[in-house]
């Protein structure tokens, strides 16, 4: 299982590298997608609330950002920013972490640049920070 010793090894916990790795396009889950998004707010109270898989977003206007849904342990979530500013990633409440930081924090994401997150626990997620092609 190279998938899974390749995940492990950035860093993913065992257990949700043996997910990942074990399915296939037949029997993964339907996934969503979103169209373009925009940006909201300043802070985690009024940020844009993510609802799908994979989230597009494509209007950041400066110190924007949007946060990270209350799903399921294990529960994996792609955030593309195609906007011009940087955009900030916040855990879904102020009780919430990203990569074990600071409660309520947001992480920052570059222009061009996007994230996986995993829920690792009922209050973390695990940030990672993906390069897009050029």
């Amino acid at each position: 299982m190279p998938l899974v010793t390749d995940l492990i090894g950035l860093g993913m916990p065992p257990e949700h590298a043996a997910v990942i790795s074990s399915e296939t396009i037949s029997s993964a889950p339907t996934r969503s997608a979103s169209g373009t998004l925009t940006a909201t707010g300043s802070a985690i109270g009024d940020a844009l609330a993510l609802a799908a898989f994979v989230n597009v977003v494509g209007t950041t206007a400066a110190s924007t950002g949007v946060k990270l849904p209350d799903a399921p342990i294990g529960s994996i979530v792609f955030v593309q920013n195609n906007g011009a500013n940087a955009l900030n990633l916040f855990p879904v409440d102020a009780t919430g972490t990203i990569n074990g930081g600071t409660a309520g924090a947001a992480v920052t994401i570059a222009a061009a640049a996007g994230n996986i997150a995993v829920r690792q626990t009922s209050t973390n997620w695990l940030v990672f920070v993906l390069a897009k092609e050029a």
